[in-house]
């Protein structure tokens, strides 16, 4: 073959493989009210506070007080509420929908628990925070931390070393909590627990994770609206 044909060759094939990309769009369906309602069902079953003198409670903060509607009231999105589209190398003419919402409507909440209790890391940073809690309630009641608008701790005064130590353990905890809600939905949705996949759903998972936080925080406690602005919960 000539060097002429060869070039005429490769630029052939670059026009072909052009021509056969595709457009493919990517839809993810988040059910908030259903996120929100395995959060705090995680938290009630997996976070066992232990009862120490003058810093421990028996209940997880404001569950009592959760009030969760029933499944038969629920709507659910008739359209997702987060897509993205990417560009792959395909045949002439073929596009592809790799969304894949096929939920049963009254048991999301309840799929989305069962899928995080698989997650070994996941159960253990709930069993972790709830060691834990009665230092972080005591950090939350003196405002030396708050309840941040992502779903994490944010520190508004002075921490000793075992508090700093505390602090940045229940982040982690709260890490990987988070990213496993965001591994659940991404999987119940039909699609692959790819990291790209995970991190755009997070920032969701985050939001209602948060929303949970503010909910049952204790009067006094200072809350992060989702506005950015801090407030003191009533």
């Amino acid at each position: 073959m000539t060097t002429k044909n060869l070039f005429l060759l490769t630029i052939l094939t670059f026009f072909i493989c052009i021509s056969s990309c595709a457009t493919i769009t990517v839809n993810v369906y988040f059910p908030a009210e259903e996120v929100r309602e395995a959060y705090i069902s995680l938290e009630q079953e997996l976070l066992q506070p232990e009862d120490e003198e003058g810093t421990g409670t028996d209940e997880v903060p404001g569950t009592t007080e959760s009030v969760v509607e029933p499944q038969s009231l629920k709507t659910y999105p008739k359209e997702p509420l987060l897509k993205y589209r990417r560009f792959i190398t395909l045949w002439r003419g073929i596009s592809l929908d790799l969304s894949n919402f096929a939920w049963a409507q009254d048991n999301i909440a309840r799929e989305i628990t069962n899928e995080i209790k698989k997650m070994p890391e996941v159960v253990q940073a709930f069993q972790s925070r709830g060691k834990r809690l009665g230092e972080i309630n005591k950090l939350l009641s003196e405002r030396k931390v708050g309840e941040g608008d992502r779903g994490l701790l944010v520190k508004l005064g002075s921490l000793s070393p075992q508090e700093t130590k505390e602090f940045n353990a229940e982040n982690n905890d709260r890490k990987i909590i988070v990213d496993g809600m965001a591994k659940a939905i991404v999987g119940i949705n039909g699609l692959e627990p790819t990291g790209e996949n995970i991190n755009r759903v997070a920032p969701e998972a985050a939001k209602q994770f948060a929303a949970v936080r503010r909910s049952e925080a204790k009067s006094g406690w200072q809350i992060q609206l989702p506005d950015g602005k801090w407030g003191t919960k009533k």
